[in-house]
């Protein structure tokens, strides 16, 4: 008689599926819990990894990007006239009185003393014209050491003369700034004997030489004799 049929284990939510020797059940709620909990950990993992990069790429951002800072940069001053020109001279410097580059006029009862290179109208009780002394000209510049003394040639032209004009060398003196007068030889430019006076019309250079010392001085003219009608300033520079 045959025994009782044999029936397969039934798989519940409380049995293990495994048939061996030793196996455990394990409850379906347990196995999803855990399913859950592996996710989960992954997620984690996951998202500290692209935190990390993010916040390594943005430390490279900010190191490859400098912080910008103000600048303070010092104002610029324009200078413009009324006119909207560039460079003028501010209004509130005051302006000169004296006009600059003027033609000055010398006579018998207003001497004038210049520089040497300035033209002086000279106006005299029987005629005028105007004169320039030039210099001086020394042949002994770049000397070492320097000479106590050295030759010296001015150049004195009368421009457009009118009426009498007397000349002489007598009439030309220099005096250095040690208060010495020095008495210069004065010939026509190129050479020729002095003649008495200006002739009228006719423009006249005269070369007047003199062995003068180191320093400043002054070419004085008296044409009428008695003190100086003009005179120009100079200075001696041999180094």
């Amino acid at each position: 008689m045959p025994g009782p049929e044999a029936r397969p284990p039934l798989l519940t939510p409380h049995r293990s599926q495994a048939l061996g020797p030793g196996s455990v059940p394990v409850p379906v709620p347990v196995r999803v819990a855990g399913v859950v909990a592996v996710l989960a950990l992954a997620g984690v993992l996951a998202g500290a990894a692209l935190s990390g990069a993010g916040g390594a790429s943005r430390s490279a951002r900010s190191r490859a990007a400098p912080r910008s800072r103000a600048v303070r940069r010092a104002p610029t001053l324009v200078l413009h006239d009324r006119g909207g020109r560039y460079g003028a001279i501010p209004g509130w410097l005051p302006r000169p009185k004296v006009p600059v580059d003027r033609l000055v006029t010398a006579g018998v009862g207003h001497p004038w003393l210049a520089i040497e290179g300035d033209t002086v109208r000279v106006l005299l009780a029987r005629g005028r014209a105007f004169v320039t002394a030039v210099g001086p000209q020394v042949p002994e510049e770049g000397r070492f050491p320097v000479p106590a003394t050295s030759p010296c040639s001015f150049t004195v032209t009368f421009a457009q003369p009118r009426g009498a004009i007397p000349l002489s060398a007598r009439a030309f003196t220099f005096l250095d700034e040690q208060g010495h007068i020095h008495h210069p030889t004065v010939t026509l430019a190129g050479g020729g004997r002095l003649p008495g006076r200006v002739a009228p019309g006719r423009p006249m250079t005269l070369t007047v030489n003199a062995v003068l010392p180191t320093g400043s001085g002054e070419l004085s003219w008296r044409p009428t004799g008695g003190k100086p009608i003009v005179s120009w300033d100079f200075d001696v520079e041999i180094d």
